[in-house]
């Protein structure tokens, strides 16, 4: 048992073994002395910082503030490129374009409005006799009717279309035919709504047989051209500029600009601490990075965050969307009040050009673009390659009716698929086997000497109706063979909606190219014959 100590009256205070701390007792209230941090022997500090060559440093400030000018100069116009293998054709017109009205993406990537469908028409419909309520003209509804009814029975499945059809007017007709008399007012009102919805002059940018889109943009006196654009959002790599084009007769729109600020340090995960009593976390410990003998790039990487970390500043600089922002002048003011031209980075280096469209010798390029929120797909169609049939295919996995429903046609196979020929008792013959409806065949054809095409042909099927039921090929289509690569690709129609900086909601169809999931099979073969009974 351990010794208890006691007070004059014999009672118990604490125990020998017990455990307390120690704090020191300043002797005055005063804090910077114990923050000078000062060492027993200074000599033998300045010799270690002379040995660490803390002394070898360069007669450099540090940046208080920079001066830049330079002007941007927005997207004002944008067309169709000519397709490739159509150089010869007409080129088509500029159409101006301006950052303000909405993102550039809904005019490159919408499909062609010019024939809605059974849904759209009827929404469009309903949408009139509401404008003619709000006008006081409800009471003419059979007026309406009797003018913009719908001249054909739409039948098939109960849902929207099928019952409003019958009780509101067909938007096909209220747009190209005149109505009662007393409602133009209405109809011009509407006109301009269904306009937004289908621009009567919106050129198809989309090349359906590379299923990629193609756009030229004028900014300035230069011209910027996408030609693989695959609809999956525009952005400064998507196009690159184009030296022989002639820019838009519009003039171009500059903004030049000159600002002062004052730069900050660039800040990273791992970057050293700059302040003496500052403890550095070990989230990013570079110290601690697994490096290999020739492994160049990470002691690079290690060298410019731990010793140059401290090197780079940035400072902010607010461009308007869709314009090609150049710098003309920048100009550091440092510590020491000296002034410093710094040139741009790729004038002696071009690979230091970064955010820089490929051509053009400077600026970057902010697209007037946004993705905004992208629906499940409307239609999905596979370009894959069979090697056993030496076939290529377009599976259409599923497409959307005109009367906005889903239909998935391998669901809609297998309800309806045809048994084979009956086996007999020396087996089953067939002379072709058969290939569900929804795979097309795509059969390759040479058009030139080294160019091949693979154009859909109708796979004869007794009883079988094999066609496209989407929008994404039609019954006369054709494909370039390097757009049908070993891994397949993906090729899908979307909803898209998506808010503009000033407010105003947008909303497009998108048309998307995606890599596939590699070849595919569709069991095609001919003469075929199987046993009734399994061979031992």
């Amino acid at each position: 048992m351990p010794r208890r100590m006691t007070d004059i009256l014999g009672n118990p205070r604490f125990r020998l073994d017990d455990r307390f701390r120690l704090e020191p007792v300043t002797r005055s209230r005063e804090v910077a002395t114990g923050l000078s941090a000062r060492v027993h022997d200074p000599a033998w500090a300045l010799t270690r910082q002379w040995q660490f060559g803390e002394f070898a440093g360069q007669d450099a400030g540090s940046p208080v503030l920079v001066e830049l000018s330079g002007h941007s100069t927005l997207v004002s116009a944008w067309r169709p490129a000519p397709r490739a293998g159509e150089e010869d054709a007409a080129v088509p017109d500029w159409h101006p374009y301006d950052p303000r009205s909405g993102p550039l993406d809904e005019l490159v990537e919408a499909e062609d409005p010019a024939a809605p469908d059974e849904l759209r028409r009827v929404e469009g419909g309903a949408q009139f006799l509401r404008l003619l309520d709000e006008h006081g003209a409800g009471d003419r509804t059979g007026e309406v009717l009797a003018a913009y009814g719908f001249t054909e029975t739409i039948t098939g499945t109960t849902d929207l279309v099928t019952l409003l059809a019958a009780r509101v007017p067909d938007a096909s007709r209220i747009a190209t035919e005149p109505g009662p008399a007393g409602l133009e007012a209405v109809r011009d009102e509407w006109l301009k709504w269904w306009q937004g919805l289908f621009p009567p002059d919106l050129p198809d940018a989309f090349d359906p047989h590379r299923f990629e889109h193609r756009v030229d943009l004028s900014i300035g006196d230069k011209v910027f051209h996408a030609e693989e654009y695959l609809g999956d959002g525009l952005d400064w790599y998507t196009v690159d500029l184009d030296p022989d084009a002639a820019p838009a007769p519009t003039p171009p729109e500059a903004h030049p600009f000159h600002r002062e600020a004052i730069p900050a340090t660039v800040r990273y995960g791992g970057v050293p601490a700059d302040r003496f009593w500052e403890m550095e976390d070990a989230q990013i410990d570079l110290g601690a990075t697994d490096v290999a003998t020739l492994d160049t790039g990470r002691l690079l990487l290690i060298a410019f965050a731990e010793v140059y970390g401290n090197d780079w500043f940035q400072l902010p600089l607010e461009v308007p969307a869709g314009s090609l922002t150049v710098l003309d002048r920048l100009v550091v003011a440092d510590s020491f009040g000296e002034k410093h031209e710094i040139p741009r980075a790729g004038t002696e280096d071009a690979g230091w050009n970064l955010f820089t469209v490929s051509g053009a010798d400077d600026g970057l390029l902010v697209m007037p673009s946004e993705r905004g929120a992208v629906g499940e797909p409307l239609e999905t169609v596979a370009l894959v390659r069979d090697e056993l049939a030496n076939l290529a295919w377009a599976v259409e996995r599923d497409y959307t009716d005109g009367h906005g429903v889903r239909v998935d046609r391998r669901a809609d196979w297998l309800r309806h698929a045809p048994a084979g020929p009956p086996p007999t008792d020396l087996g089953a013959y067939a002379v072709q086997t058969i290939v569900p409806d929804f795979w097309l065949p795509l059969v390759p054809h040479a058009v030139r000497a080294a160019e091949i095409r693979f154009a859909l042909v109708p796979l004869f099927q007794p009883g079988l109706d094999s066609a496209p039921r989407g929008r994404l090929l039609r019954p006369d289509a054709w494909v370039h063979e390097e757009e049908i690569p070993r891994d397949a690709a993906v090729v899908s129609r979307r909803n898209v909606v998506s808010r503009w900086f000033d407010g105003s909601w947008h909303a497009w169809v998108r048309r998307e190219k995606n890599p596939g999931g590699g070849e595919g099979s569709s069991g095609l073969a001919f003469d075929i014959v199987r046993p009734s009974e399994p061979w031992p």
